[in-house]
Formats: structure tokens, sequence, C-alpha cells
């Protein structure tokens, strides 16, 4: 399916580490990917939130749950996020679709010259349907397809983009490990200027302790580029700022999660992004926390709660999912 959509016309992709349309996308989409360091491709846990961003997780325990997140972020913008899974028995595939959701509140409009023209409330979203199968032993092959739009006043931009997605899962139930490709696709359009989309390559790998009652990830994401950090060399010589060190820029691409088990009703979860912090870390502006991220799970049979809270500077914000199975699996 994907093949036939994007076969019509030709792909760009984010080479730089520069701004790219359709950021929204990049943002966490679950409260556990928030406490796990904003992205976890690899997890152990059986998370529908977690297969939205990375398709090859979806797995057949899945079948019937619904999940809502709901994240406000400063100045009244929230991000809201609904996911479900459904088994396709006669495939052998599980079937996920999601609605990913941006709302900036009401924004005043003006000129150039400061004259007030009203309010507007600009919008981001993109609906996406993916689908995983293991027809190879020990491997799952994902897939997700996305319509994307945003809604700026006047302006208006639409594409579509597609990931692919690996999963590899030995027999001991003990470790994983995935790679997936965000955000092949495009702007539509007629218009010749189309913005590159946030492209991403991400591998992962998640390995739980025989016996202990905690799991480690390490995520490597945006491989296509090595300096993973947007440098300014005029702004950064007016500031007195130096470029990153090649230290810096391998440490930047990853991202440390844990995840610890107590019992089967709670989980605590950690994560900290290397990315994050260097980015925060301003001149000045300095905060031990930066980077770091926490939530835990709460397992209440059929309902799932998660929470998550990342830091930035001295603020938090807070990620909160609800998930419900409709069915008994």
């Amino acid at each position: 399916m994907s093949l036939f959509i994007f076969g019509i016309q030709p792909l760009y992709a984010q080479t730089t580490a520069g701004n790219a349309v359709y950021s929204f996308l990049q943002v966490p989409y679950t409260a556990k990917a928030t406490a796990l360091g904003g992205i976890n491709i690899s997890s152990l846990q059986k998370d529908l939130g977690l297969a939205m961003y990375n398709p090859a997780l979806l797995h057949e325990s899945m079948n019937g749950q619904i999940q809502v997140s709901v994240k406000p972020f400063f100045a009244d913008i929230k991000q809201y996020d609904v996911n479900g899974a459904h088994l396709w028995e006669n495939k052998n595939a599980i079937i996920g679709w999601g609605i990913h959701y941006m709302d900036y509140g009401n924004i005043m409009m003006t000129d150039m010259s400061g004259n007030d023209y009203g309010n507007m409330h600009p919008t981001d979203y993109a609906l996406q349907l993916s689908a995983a199968a293991n027809y190879i032993q020990n491997v799952t092959i994902g897939t997700t397809v996305k319509f994307i739009q945003s809604n700026y006043g006047i302006y208006k931009s639409s594409g579509v983009a597609a990931d692919i997605a690996l999963l590899y899962s030995p027999y001991s139930n003990l470790s994983q490990a995935s790679i997936v490709v965000k955000n092949l696709g495009t702007q539509l359009g007629n218009t010749q200027l189309k913005q590159e989309l946030p492209f991403n390559i991400i591998l992962g790998w998640t390995k739980k302790l025989a016996n202990a009652p905690f799991s480690f990830s390490i995520t490597a994401e945006r491989l296509s580029v090595w300096n993973n950090a947007y440098y300014d060399p005029v702004f950064s010589q007016q500031e007195n700022i130096t470029a990153p060190s090649k230290g810096q820029n391998l440490f930047n691409h990853l991202i440390i999660g844990s995840e610890i088990y107590m019992g089967e009703q709670v989980n605590i979860n950690f994560g900290y992004n290397f990315m994050r912090r260097y980015d925060l870390n301003i001149q000045n502006q300095q905060n031990w926390f930066n980077g770091f991220s926490t939530g835990l799970d709460l397992n209440m049979g059929r309902a799932k709660l998660q929470y998550g809270t990342a830091f930035f500077q001295r603020n938090l914000y807070h990620h909160f999912t609800i998930a419900y199975a409709l069915k008994r699996n």
C-alpha cells in the first residue's frame, strides 16, 4: 500500500539537523514514551502507544485495545492522541490506527505594522493506519501510512508519509532489537517548493536481566546525519558558543531508558535524552535535571494508566495516558 502511494511522486527526506515541516510528528505519542526519554522502539512491554510510533511493536495481545493520551504543554498548547488495534485473523496480522493532534490555542494575527486582524486557531494532525505481521520466525515486519495536515490561519499544508520497521525478538524473551525508518514522504500540492519531512532512522535495543525485575534500553536516532545539533556559526560566534565536539555529536544521537517492574501492577520508567540536554543547557541556563524523564504504569486488569514527565529548564510537562481492553485476550 505504501509503495503505491509514494511511487507516484518523489520522496523528500530530512537530511540536515535544521527545521522540517510537520515537526509535531517527532513528539512522544504516549506517556510511556515520554517517561523513557521521548523515543523507545524496543520495549519488551506490549504497549499500544509505543506501537503507534514503531508499527513492528504491534502484537496480537493488543487486539481490541483503545488508548487515549493528553499532554498539556505551555501557553495553552495541548496534544491529544487516540489509538486502537484489531487482530486481522484471516491474514495473521494486527492492524493499528491512530489520530495524532496538536492544538495551539488562539493566536493573534497581525501584519508587519502591528495591525490586529483577529485571532487564528492553528492545529496540526496526522491520521495513521499501521499493520504488522510475523511471517518470519522471531521477526516482525511493520508499516504505517499517514495523512498529515497543518492549518495555520490562511495557510494550510497537507502531506503523506510512511514508516517501515523490523523487530527481532529471540526465543528467550529477554531482549528485543528494532530498526525504524520514519517519515518517508512528501508534501502534497502543485508547488515545487516542497519542504523536507522530519526523516529519521532509529535503532533500538532492550535487554531484561533474567533474575532481576528491570530492563535497560538504548536508542540511537537521526542516524542519517552526523551533526545532530542545529549550529549557526554566525550566531554562535556572537554568543561565544562553541560547536559540538565529536564526542558530543556521538552522544547526541542516544537515548537511554530503564523500566523497573514492581510486581504485575506497577512499572516505574526512567529516561535520559542526550540531545535534549544539549539543546536546553544553553549559556547561563543550565539545569541539572535537563534531559531526564520519569513516569509510571498502573495495570488494573483491563484498564491501564500511564504518567510521564520530563524536565525543561525549571519546568515540567505532564503526559497522561489511559488504555482499555474492549476484549479479553
